[in-house]
């Protein structure tokens, strides 16, 4: 299938495309190809076995933010303003930009650009651009945290687990922007923390929700932590849930991170159940001594995850991976 605002394309807007390959059998793999240009919507995207490429730029990009009344007449929160949801399984994403373009404030809360709610996953030179909690990767955690429900885009398919890749990726944004309880692995990505709405708040890259008993988070390995000009005061992450697991492998951390690099979210009780990591830490003894002491920073990198590592017993990550093509 080929979107595009040509003639001969078969669809001229994403969202008519996925309305067809939902209907389609999910049994084999389709492919989506999308050909360069602005497409001004919001797609749910509900089907496994999927394959979506963009040719040239192609961006998605849709606005609504948790702070936007909806039709009840009340905010419809975080969970309903992803511009891309994903709940499917085997799926392969190349060259996208996925953005909320919302923007940021007291008014505008948080606005998801891509919700990941899917398993077996890859995404592969693509974008994802916001500010508060740009990019969800489940699954949610059981409840929030002050009762009630998450509410936001019905689910059709509950994994208990998410796997995901993300290679060659750029994903910015200010607050936890991404956070989520998926098993992700974050390869050779840039990471890039943009300027806060109020001087002097401060910036979280991650808050991770890992479910209790998993055994690995999110792990960022060879990536590249980058900042606007002039941000400061961000943190590695805080937990979104207690038992949190994030490891940063061989990374490139810019001046704006702290020297604590680690927050708990105002509750001291979570520095005795998450799991924060550091490997191949360049001068880490000295690093060692300014960050905080619940957390391990390590030149070595004997105990570091690989993909084999956090991605033990399945193969999505080589069929789908760098050099390896769907079955």
């Amino acid at each position: 299938m080929l979107v595009g605002k040509e003639s001969f394309c078969d669809f001229h807007t994403i969202r008519e495309a996925v309305d067809a390959l939902e209907r389609m059998p999910g049994e084999r793999q389709e492919t989506l190809y999308i050909l360069s240009g602005v497409y001004e919507e919001a797609v749910r995207i509900y089907r496994s076995n999927l394959r979506i490429v963009g040719i040239g730029r192609v961006e998605l990009t849709m606005n609504r933010y948790a702070k936007q009344w909806g039709e009840t007449g009340e905010e419809i929160g975080t969970f309903a303003t992803p511009t891309l949801f994903l709940g499917g399984r085997r799926l392969l994403l190349e060259n996208l930009i996925v953005t909320n373009a919302a923007g940021q404030g007291d008014g505008i809360g948080q606005a998801v650009a891509v919700s990941a709610y899917c398993d077996e996953a890859v995404f592969r030179h693509c974008t994802f651009k916001g500010h508060q909690d740009t990019l969800f990767t489940g699954p949610l955690p059981p409840a929030p945290k002050h009762g009630g429900s998450f509410g936001g885009i019905p689910l059709k398919e509950r994994h208990d687990r998410c796997r995901q890749l993300y290679q060659y990726c750029r994903i910015e944004g200010t607050v936890d922007f991404i956070f989520g309880g998926a098993t992700a692995f974050f390869e050779r990505c840039e990471i890039r923390s943009l300027a806060h709405a109020k001087r002097g708040s401060r910036g979280y890259v991650t808050a991770a929700s890992t479910p209790p008993g998993a055994e690995h988070g999110y792990v960022f390995r060879d990536c590249a932590l980058t900042a606007e000009p002039g941000v400061t005061g961000v943190y590695l992450g805080r937990p979104w849930r207690a038992h949190a697991k994030t490891d940063f492998v061989s990374c490139k951390l810019g001046g704006h991170i702290v020297p604590e690099g680690w927050h708990n979210w105002d509750n001291p009780a979570n520095e005795t159940t998450v799991r924060y990591r550091e490997f191949g830490v360049h001068d880490a003894k000295t690093l060692r001594e300014r960050r905080v002491p619940w957390a391990l920073c390590t030149g070595s990198l004997d105990a570091a995850p690989d993909k084999k590592d956090v991605f033990l017993g399945t193969d999505f990550w080589i069929q789908g991976g760098e050099n390896g093509t769907w079955q």
